[in-house]
């Protein structure tokens, strides 16, 4: 079972960090981009990547929206295994296709360091620290652009706990978009109270033409104290959406995918609403299910599918749920698209250009 969120909030609001180094990044190397291998731990339902600081390879958590990175150190933050240069492959294009390069290093790159264990406690077997992908000049997204002098963005291709996924700073394609369909990109909004967080303007939910009706003023960022919208996160497993949200979310998906012949069966924790797998109708691309759209501003739609073409998640034989969760009455955050709605696409995070672009699912 996943973690709860509040689990998760912990982590993001209880640490304090030494600067390791408040050099401005550097390198002599200019590659196009670089990529890091990110896996999905199958306890804690996190994302985790390696990064090499100096010559040390070392596990972290990825955190979309934290403004810095952090690691732990049992010898203590003036030790020498804590080093500003970090080590990472690079992605270079090739006769037009993006190819994986040499490793390039930066130096003066700023980690923050922990040297108190009870920091690792809520993490990923085998994690220690954090790396921050948030809108900050201290990111690593924003340390690395200054340091290979490329476009100031990164982009996500997660994948679940069985397959290899990527991380990736700098320019695309990327060397997964094999089919070369372009973005599609919408902007990203800013809330002050949450700067370092991506947020998106969500307009509105549908599904078989059946539209939600939802209290429009969660959908937006209320100014005065930072509640409402629509963000992503990648330490929230599965989406999450505020009560009142979930519940004409839930009633409106049963009533079309009952106008479909599905049946729904015993609910499987953490998530209410499951069906008989042996009632959802199959086709060579995947199953006939209700499709979920999130309406972007200027007519652009999010499809949020996955695997098979569908929504729904794979719990065991003849059942699937429909992987969202209640994130509660007093939800800071409207809708918090979790990790398993961001898999198996490409998700974009051009902070230069304050705007956010994915790929259609990934079908592997």
């Amino acid at each position: 079972m996943a973690p709860s969120c509040s689990v998760f909030t912990f982590l993001v609001l209880s640490f304090f960090f030494l600067p390791v180094s408040n050099a401005q990044p550097s390198s002599s190397s200019r590659p196009g981009g670089l990529v890091f291998p990110v896996n999905r731990d199958s306890s804690t339902l996190q994302y985790v990547t390696k990064l090499s600081l100096g010559k040390i390879p070392i596990n972290v958590v990825v955190d979309l929206g934290r403004k810095s990175s952090w690691i732990y150190s049992s010898a203590g933050c003036a030790s020498t295994s804590i080093s500003g240069v970090v080590t990472a492959q690079s992605n270079n294009l090739k006769n037009g296709e993006w190819v994986s390069g040499p490793n390039v290093t930066a130096r003066g790159i700023s980690v923050g360091c922990e040297k108190n264990a009870s920091v690792l406690r809520g993490l990923a077997k085998g994690a220690k620290g954090i790396v921050g992908l948030g809108r900050s000049s201290s990111s690593l997204a924003s340390q690395f652009s200054a340091a290979f002098r490329f476009p100031k963005k990164f982009a996500l291709e997660l994948k679940s706990t069985t397959i290899e996924g990527s991380l990736y700073f700098g320019d695309g394609p990327y060397t997964s978009q094999n089919f070369r369909q372009p973005l599609t990109y919408t902007p990203l909004l800013t809330n002050y109270f949450f700067p370092s967080d991506y947020f998106i303007d969500v307009k509105s939910i549908d599904m078989d033409g059946s539209n939600v009706t939802i209290n429009k003023g969660l959908l937006s960022i209320n100014k005065s104290n930072g509640v409402g919208g629509t963000k992503f996160s990648t330490l929230v497993p599965y989406t999450t959406m505020e009560t009142s949200i979930y519940k004409a979310f839930t009633s409106v998906y049963i009533k079309t995918a009952k106008a479909r012949g599905m049946s729904t069966i015993a609910p499987v924790a953490p998530f209410t609403v499951c069906f008989n797998g042996s009632t959802i109708e199959t086709r060579p691309d995947g199953f006939l299910v209700p499709e979920i759209f999130l309406r972007l501003p200027n007519n652009v739609a999010w499809i949020m599918t996955g695997p098979n073409n569908s929504p729904l998640m794979f719990i065991k034989e003849n059942v699937y749920c429909l992987p969202f969760v209640n994130g509660g009455s007093k939800s800071k955050t409207s809708i918090v698209i979790g990790g398993h709605q961001m898999e198996f696409s490409i998700l974009e995070f051009d902070i230069a250009k304050s705007r956010v672009g994915y790929s259609p699912p990934i079908q592997v």
